[in-house]
Parts: structure tokens; C-alpha cells; sequence
């Protein structure tokens, strides 16, 4: 949709409202509209991140809370409020709209039917889970020797696949999410590090697991919603039916078989 005339025309409505009054500015868009549209899109981007985030931060703070009061009596008890969560909302519009003065601008309408599932959810998964890019500064990759995939759905340097180790560098950004996590660290979880590993000497490495192993988590759950979502129960008893969700789920899990994922290398016992 971003890239539709129809956007585009949205987009042009709001760049011209908001420097009305401002002659440079307005020359500078006729003379360069394509970068002026490509900072909407940009906002549009974050405007569907904010919607992401306002429905998944409370969830999160949610278990957390039922966590602290034993609530939670192991991984399948997340799983399931974490499924159930995420389809209650996965209906959800996304959209943006813009206030310049008195005025809602309109960029990408609700009325357009985008849902936060597929066109928030399932895409953040895709991108930052699954895909993403190499991180600069812990590797030197060789496109010409096939080092980078040519294909950008065979990237493979997202979270899931992440070894925590060779990014503990500074300035990466798993390094710095793992500092940000570790300033709010609860005393249990301070406690647990500090009787494991290393102890304090690799407490962010030990904290970087924790949060990919609870990604897993978070994306077993999307996986579930969306079967939910597209396919059928896990207690359908027409056999068909049965057979189609073991497709979904085979096709999901041979993402992880790829050699290229390294698993077994990257999460061990050691590393709880």
C-alpha cells in the first residue's frame, strides 16, 4: 500500500499542510518530492510499531505480574496467554493518521481494513525475529563467495538465530538491549545469574539468552494464532483438517532445521 498512488496522494495532502506557510520548504518538495515521501513512509513505519507495542507492552507487564504471583506454572501457561492475547486483539486496525493544526490527515485510513496480526504482528516477527541484516562490526560477510543470501527471504540473522557471544561488542545492538534489560533487572533473576556461568562476569551473555529463549516463546505463540487464525483447532477431529495443520507447522519448523540457523550451536545447556 505504501507504494500506491493512493498513498502517495494521502501523504502529498499532509507534506502540504504541515509547511504550509514555509515557501523553502515547499520548494524544496517540489524540486525532491520522492525524500519527502520517504519520510512519511518512515513515520508510517513507527506509527505501526507504536500500535504493535501499545497492544504488546501491557501484555508483557501482564505476565510479568502473574509470574510474580505464581500464576504461571511453566512455559505451556505463558504459551496459552500469550496465544489466547494475541488473537483477542489480532483484529486490531492499524493505521495513521496525522493531526497538522485542527485537521486529521488521513495517511493510511482504517477504512482500508489493515489488522495489527497481519499487517503488524506477522511482519515484525518476519523482520526482526527471522530475517533482519548482519550486524556491523562483529563480522565481515562476502556476498561474492554467497556469504549474504541473494534472496531476502533467506536472511537468517535474526533474534532466533542470533549467538549471543560474538556480539557482546560495543555499540551492537543486542549488547546495548542486553545493558538496557540488564538496569531493570528483578532480584530473582539478578540472584539466578549470579549462581550460574560465570556468575557477574557474563550476566549480559546469560541475559541475552533469557531473551532469546522468551522470543521463542513469543514466536511459538504467534505461530499458534495464526494456525487459529487461518487454519483449525489442535482437537479438530476431521482428519484433513488434522493434516493441514501439521503442514503450517512443518513448513514453520523447518525454518529452524536450516543449517544455516546453527541451533544446536548457539543454545546449550550451559546457558540456561
Amino acid at each position: 500500500y505504501l507504494d500506491s498512488e493512493e498513498y502517495r496522494a494521502n501523504a502529498d495532502k499532509a507534506i502540504k499542510a504541515y509547511f504550509k506557510g514555509n515557501p523553502v520548504m515547499l520548494g524544496l518538495y517540489k524540486l525532491f518530492p520522492d525524500m519527502f515521501v520517504e519520510q512519511v513512509k518512515q513515520l508510517s513505519y513507527y506509527s505501526n510499531l507504536g500500535l504493535f507495542w501499545e497492544v504488546m507492552a501491557p501484555v508483557f507487564f501482564e505476565m510479568s505480574d502473574i509470574y510474580d504471583e505464581g500464576g504461571f506454572k511453566g512455559v505451556p501457561d505463558a504459551m496459552d496467554f500469550l496465544v489466547n492475547g494475541i488473537f483477542a486483539i489480532a483484529g486490531r486496525p492499524i493505521y495513521h493518521h496525522v493531526y497538522i493544526g485542527d485537521e486529521c490527515y488521513e495517511i493510511i485510513p482504517k477504512s482500508k481494513g489493515f489488522t495489527w496480526l497481519y499487517e503488524a504482528a506477522l511482519p515484525y516477527v518476519e523482520a526482526v525475529f527471522y530475517r533482519t541484516a548482519p550486524f556491523r562490526g562483529t563480522k565481515s560477510y562476502n556476498a561474492q563467495a554467497k556469504q549474504v543470501p541473494s534472496d531476502q527471504k533467506d536472511f537468517h540473522y535474526g533474534i532466533l538465530y542470533a549467538d549471543v557471544f560474538p556480539v557482546g561488542t560495543a555499540g551492537i545492538p543486542p549488547t546495548l538491549l542486553m545493558d538496557d534489560m540488564y538496569h531493570f533487572l528483578p532480584d530473582y533473576l539478578q540472584k539466578y545469574y549470579q549462581e550460574h556461568c560465570r556468575g557477574e562476569d557474563d550476566i549480559l551473555i546469560q541475559l541475552g539468552v533469557t531473551f532469546q529463549r522468551s522470543m521463542y516463546n513469543v514466536t511459538s505463540a504467534v505461530i499458534q494464532a495464526l494456525r487459529q487464525a487461518l487454519l483449525y483447532p489442535l482437537d479438530d477431529s476431521n482428519p484433513e483438517h488434522l493434516q493441514k495443520n501439521r503442514a503450517f507447522f512443518e513448513a514453520q519448523l523447518d525454518r529452524f532445521l536450516r543449517p544455516e540457523a546453527r541451533l544446536p550451536n548457539i543454545q546449550s545447556s550451559d546457558y540456561r
